[in-house]
C-alpha cells in the first residue's frame, strides 16, 4: 500500500471506490501506534459529478482496539461515520473555505485522498477513551 492508492480521478462521470485501511495505512504517515492497535476499517467512497463540482460520500466502517486510560484494558472500538467531500474547481471571484469543502485549480486531474482519510480516522477516535462496563458505572 502507498499514498497512490488513494489517488482518485477528476473525470467527469461517477464512480464508487473500496478502500480497507489496516496499520500499513498509518505507517505510510509514520503515526506512532500508542493510542491505538488493529485499525480494521472499510471505506466505501461515492464520487459524484454534478454541474462542474464534484461530491465525494465517503462511510467509515470498522474498528479499532483502544486502551482505556484508567485500567489500560484492551476493547474494540466501533467505527460507523458518513462525511461528505465537496470539490470544486478554482474561481477567482469566488473562494470557498470550510471544512466540507476544498477547493483546486481547474488544471487538476487527480486527487489524492489519504490525508483526509487519515484525519478523519483520527478525529473519529475518542480523546477520552474509557472501557465500556467502567463507563457504564461511571455514567448511569
Amino acid at each position: 500500500m502507498n499514498k497512490n492508492t488513494f489517488n482518485i480521478s477528476l473525470i467527469n462521470n461517477n464512480e464508487n471506490f473500496f478502500f480497507k485501511i489496516n496499520k500499513n495505512f498509518f505507517n505510510l504517515f509514520k503515526y506512532n501506534y500508542n493510542d491505538f492497535k488493529n485499525p480494521n476499517i472499510n471505506i466505501f467512497l461515492n464520487k459524484k459529478y454534478i454541474n462542474n463540482y464534484f461530491i465525494f460520500k465517503f462511510n467509515f466502517i470498522g474498528k479499532i482496539t483502544l486502551f482505556c486510560d484508567i485500567t489500560y484494558k484492551k476493547f474494540n472500538f466501533k467505527i460507523k461515520n458518513k462525511k461528505i467531500l465537496n470539490i470544486f474547481f478554482y474561481n477567482k471571484k469566488y473562494i470557498i473555505e470550510n471544512d466540507n469543502s476544498f477547493m483546486l485549480p481547474y488544471n487538476y486531474k487527480i486527487i489524492n485522498i489519504s490525508q483526509y482519510i487519515y484525519e478523519s480516522i483520527l478525529f473519529m477516535i475518542p480523546i477520552k477513551k474509557i472501557y465500556p462496563k467502567i463507563k457504564k458505572k461511571l455514567f448511569f
